[in-house]
Formats: C-alpha cells, sequence, structure tokens
C-alpha cells in the first residue's frame, strides 16, 4: 500500500482556524480567569501565543486540551484527529505523518481518553429506546501474567458466544434512542443484572410512555418499566405490541451498529484491553 506524505498537501492556516473551531466551539478564552480579552504575545509559530489582558496568562488554543504541550503543526494534528476517527493504523499513519509510532502512539491514546472523560452521562433524550451487547476478543498485550493459574492465552481466541472480561471477552453494551438516534457504549466486565440495571436507570428515562425493548437476555429483565423482548433463539426480530401495525418491539439497530463497530475495532485486533475500551468511545462520539 501507497504512504502518501500528506501533511505537506494541507493548508496550516487554514487548519488553525478548523482546530480553533472545534476545540473552542464558544470561542477562545483565558484557561485561568475565562475572560476573552486578550492581546498577541507570540506571532511567529505554529500557534500563536497570547497573553491575557486581565491576569497576563499565556496561552494558546492547544492550552488545556489534549494536544498542550505538543509540537505538531495545525496540518500533522487535524490528519491526526481525521485518522483516529476513522480507525486508521497507527503504524501507516505514523509513516504518512512522519512521527515515531510511539509518539503517535501516545497522542492517539491522549485524545481517546479525552473522549472518555467528556463522554455524556445524563438521561437520554427519547421516548423509544433499545438496548444490546456483543462480545469482542481482547487481551492484556504487555502486561506480565505470573499467576500459574491465570497463564496468558494464545493467539487467536477461540472461545465462541458470550464472555466476560476476565476471559478476554469482555462484553460492549450499547444503548440507542431511536428518537435522537443517539448511540452509547460501554465496555462492562460481564452482563449480569448488577451491571446492566445501572445503565439501564442512568441512561433510559423511566415513564409510561417510554419504550425500551432488548432481546431475550434475563439480564434485562425489570430495568424498566416499559420493557418488551424478542426472543431470537426463536427466530423472531420484531413484535408489535400496541397493534399500531409497526413493530416497535426489536433491538436490530443496536445489532448494525454493533457489526459497524466490529468494523471498526478490526484493525486493532492486537491492541492492549485498556486501549480497546477508549476505540469504542471514539466511534460513540
Amino acid at each position: 500500500m501507497i504512504d502518501f506524505p500528506i501533511t505537506d498537501l494541507l493548508d496550516d492556516a487554514s487548519c488553525l482556524q478548523w482546530l480553533e473551531q472545534h476545540l473552542h466551539p464558544d470561542g477562545v478564552v483565558c484557561p485561568q480567569c475565562g475572560r476573552a480579552d486578550r492581546r498577541l504575545f507570540v506571532r511567529n509559530q505554529a500557534f500563536p501565543g497570547y497573553r491575557c489582558r486581565a491576569c497576563a496568562t499565556y496561552y494558546t488554543i492547544l492550552t488545556g486540551t489534549a494536544f498542550e504541550k505538543t509540537r505538531q503543526r495545525p496540518a500533522t494534528l487535524v490528519l491526526l484527529v481525521r485518522g483516529i476517527a476513522t480507525g486508521e493504523s497507527t503504524a501507516r499513519f505514523s509513516r504518512e505523518l512522519g512521527i515515531s509510532r510511539k509518539q503517535l502512539d501516545t497522542l492517539r491514546l491522549r485524545v481517546q481518553t479525552n473522549v472518555g472523560e467528556t463522554a455524556p452521562t445524563d438521561v437520554m433524550d427519547g421516548t423509544e429506546f433499545e438496548a444490546d451487547e456483543l462480545y469482542q476478543n481482547a487481551g492484556k498485550k504487555g502486561t506480565p501474567q505470573r499467576d500459574p493459574d491465570d497463564p496468558p492465552r494464545r493467539r487467536a481466541n477461540k472461545r465462541p458466544g458470550r464472555g466476560t472480561d476476565a476471559n478476554d471477552r469482555p462484553p460492549i453494551v450499547s444503548i440507542m434512542s431511536r428518537t435522537t438516534k443517539e448511540h452509547r457504549y460501554w465496555v462492562a466486565e460481564t452482563t449480569t443484572k448488577d451491571e446492566l440495571h445501572p445503565l439501564v436507570r442512568e441512561n433510559v428515562p423511566a415513564g409510561s410512555t417510554v419504550w425500551f425493548s432488548t432481546d431475550e437476555r434475563a439480564s434485562y429483565a425489570g430495568s424498566h418499566p416499559q420493557h418488551g423482548t424478542v426472543c431470537h433463539s426463536r427466530h423472531a426480530w420484531a413484535r408489535d405490541d400496541d397493534g399500531d401495525g409497526r413493530r416497535e418491539v426489536h433491538c436490530n439497530t443496536c445489532e448494525g451498529r454493533g457489526a459497524a463497530l466490529r468494523t471498526y475495532l478490526r484493525p486493532f485486533r492486537g491492541t492492549r484491553e485498556r486501549a480497546r475500551r477508549e476505540h469504542r468511545l471514539v466511534l460513540h462520539r
């Protein structure tokens, strides 16, 4: 596959404007006092430096972000964000950007960790919701396994079906609002009631006018007042419960998004388990 020096084809001024717009959607303000009144302090560098007129704090548009203290060009950072969002492999991307793989991996993890820290935690909006889970192989690459009762597993985990975090096949739980199309993911340790019920309560609004659909998994039972299920083991995929002619009880949307998540995670099959938790958040956002 051909590598392209794509950073040379982008304009740094346009990339700087794009970064400012997306890193500071409400406008650049002083990170110390929160005021917008500033003066240009350093001009001749990739990211201009500013002095706050109120408290004299020095800052750039990268201050307080995941890219703080980086020395990369604006074009490089824009392409880095794009590569993370599209699932580019770190090895190939490091060659195209001219950055060492170790440095790029550090930047990538920093961005993905920031996505996790800023993920929404409030109750989702809507009147129709569905949930589902999938199971993804993920090991502990680079972690010493000194317990004789828990030896490192061989490559290509052959464990079928459902798994847990303990056996290197952690479940990824998804909840979707059909009203707003918002989709959220969580990497869980197991899929017991103790894990699934809090996720449903904290993200799906309760009420008699809110529908919540899942498959026949028993762990969801009692998680919501208006909970409907379809039995996939009996080849039932959708059902009309209210008699309006529309089969509203299903989790087909989550199933489809789960297939997209697997496709997104496929290039990272050799990554560490802790990193995989961050990869799913990028797709979530």
